[in-house]
């Protein structure tokens, strides 16, 4: 054997665990660096001697092994050159550190050196031989294959507890301690900034979430205001169109009134009863002119009205939470026709569409709407009844009247009451029907059909009916086609009386109002909502489960 380089390789491996109790089993070769063995406290598990190069790894055939799996085999070599040594990197899996440096390929050595395997938590300490740097005494070599055992002794009392909990609780621990090595205190400072990093994002992305709740909560906010603007525009809006239409109306009333009176005049003059200068004649002629002028010019502002008010009515229906079920396209359909029988659709009770649903299952129970359309269908009627509906500028959902007072049957007698007897499909009184134009027969007061009687004539009855309506609506009712449905069916002497108490405008004199203030008996509830409830089936008779087509419905030219 060489006397200038002994190299003592172990008879055994002893595995270096991954707490700190790591026990390494290597030989010892003549002194000329000192190499200590130490764990993460710095105590020494085991010392070498070395005056050439020698290699650290986990292979047998390494002047040092140590064996553990975060070692290379052949991990790093120590070797002299031209006086100077140098660390040589193995290409390590897990790397050499000095003074937490990654060794990346060979580095010149300058003495005392600590060397880091990787994360195995083991040090090499190398330093060179003085008279006193062997601190521990080596055994002697008596050959070149001896073997240096572990002291039993030393290695259990540098054991340590390796659970889980006990090394998160080292690592994670507030404070540095006096016992942690030096691979410890470095895997703290590790966490230690990591813990900072991730504290930063946190608060970054903690800010950019308060951020955007912030934005919510604005969006939020402002939706909802610019919701009760947008309600409050078509409010007022809605309002201003119903005073146009109460006074349009009454002015319809009016012209009418002084064209008959014209027509009365004419042919008096005609007649020779009368006479009358030209140029007073050429004058009523004229102010009746000028006035169904300015009435179709305040028609056309009505309709432009309609139309700005139904585009608010949008705007304030996007800005709400809705979502597309069976129910909400009910409750639209409601509202549509709430809104064409002259109430706000905006003030809609809750209750009200719930009563509106219970009617339609009552239609849905029954084959009596079936009935009453096919009567209006198969004679015939509904042209007679829209086109006077339309001259009267009233809503055609009124042709649901008729067809709640006697299914659309012409010959229909009421029964006898302490106001008479009503007949026909509008079924009217004889002083109602004889006050806008319509004759009643001589068996007026009876239960008989009598074919002088003018009710049984549906044309007349219709032009009649209509008129009636037309003063209910400009009047007492303030445009409101539910007041006015409930007037024709309470009677329009006891409902006066209750109407009138309210104040006289549109915005306070409206069904949703007149429900508040007054209870109605059960007959008249039943009428108005039995009309109502028919008239949204009407919209789409198929969702409803009815086969007819919709009344109402005219195809886009």
């Amino acid at each position: 054997m060489d006397d200038d380089k002994t190299i003592i390789k172990p008879k055994q491996v002893v595995n270096v665990p991954l707490d700190d109790d790591r026990t390494v089993l290597a030989k010892i070769a003549h002194p000329q660096l000192v190499v200590d063995l130490l764990n993460t406290q710095g105590q020494i598990l085991n010392q070498f001697s070395f005056s050439e190069r020698f290699t650290v790894g986990r292979a047998e055939n390494n002047n040092i092994v140590v064996a553990h799996d975060a070692v290379s085999r052949n991990h790093l070599e120590i070797k002299p050159e031209a006086g100077r040594w140098y660390l040589v990197n193995l290409k390590s899996t897990n790397g050499i550190y000095i003074d937490g440096r990654l060794i990346q390929n060979t580095e010149e050595l300058h003495f005392p050196v600590l060397i880091a395997l990787g994360v195995t938590g083991v040090y090499l300490r190398i330093q060179i031989k003085t008279s006193d740097s062997m601190n521990t005494v080596l055994p002697s070599a008596q050959s070149s294959d001896s073997t240096l055992a572990v002291n039993p002794t030393s290695a259990s009392s540098i054991h340590r507890d390796v659970s889980q909990s006990a090394i998160e609780a080292r690592l994670l621990a507030a404070e540095d301690t006096d016992d942690m090595g030096d691979y410890t205190l470095m895997a703290r400072r590790v966490i230690h900034k990591d813990r900072v990093k991730r504290a930063k994002s946190y608060k970054k992305v903690i800010g950019w979430l308060l951020g955007l709740c912030g934005v919510a909560v604005g969006l939020v906010t402002y939706q909802h205001i610019a919701l009760q603007n947008t309600q409050q525009l078509a409010l007022d809006m809605f309002y201003d169109i119903k005073t146009l239409e109460v006074s349009l109306s009454q002015a319809d009333l009016k012209l009418d009134e002084n064209a008959e009176l014209l027509d009365k005049t004419l042919q008096a003059i005609n007649s020779e009863k009368l006479r009358i200068s030209q140029e007073d004649l050429k004058l009523q002629q004229e102010k009746i002119a000028a006035e169904k002028l300015r009435m179709r010019q305040e028609r056309v502002r009505l309709a432009n009205m309609k139309a700005k008010y139904r585009k608010y009515v949008e705007q304030a229906n996007s800005l709400r939470l809705r979502f597309p079920t069976d129910k909400q396209y009910e409750s639209e359909l409601i509202a549509k026709v709430a809104r064409e029988l002259g109430e706000s659709e905006l003030e809609l009770p809750e209750d009200f569409v719930a009563e509106v649903r219970k009617y339609i299952q009552y239609w849905q129970s029954t084959s009596r709407l079936n009935t009453a359309i096919n009567n209006m269908e198969q004679n015939n009627l509904l042209p007679l009844v829209t086109s006077a509906l339309e001259q009267q500028g009233l809503p055609l959902y009124f042709i649901y009247l008729p067809l709640q007072e006697s299914n659309y049957d012409i010959n229909a007698i009421g029964p006898e009451t302490r106001y008479g007897i009503a007949k026909g499909a509008w079924q009217l009184l004889a002083g109602t029907g004889q006050d806008f134009g319509v004759t009643p027969g001589p068996l007026a007061d009876v239960r008989e059909y009598d074919e002088q009687d003018g009710r049984f004539d549906f044309a007349q009855a219709t032009r009649a009916a209509t008129k009636y309506l037309k003063k209910i609506y400009s009047t007492e009712a303030q445009a409101s086609g539910l007041l006015v449905m409930a007037s024709y069916n309470y009677g329009d002497n006891r409902v006066k009386s209750m109407i009138k108490q309210m104040p006289d405008n549109p915005r306070d004199r409206n069904f949703w109002k007149f429900l508040q203030s007054y209870e109605l008996p059960t007959e008249t509830r039943d009428y108005v909502f039995f009309i109502f409830s028919a008239a949204v089936i009407g919209e789409d008779p198929q969702h409803f489960g009815f086969k007819f087509n919709p009344p109402l419905y005219k195809p886009e030219s």
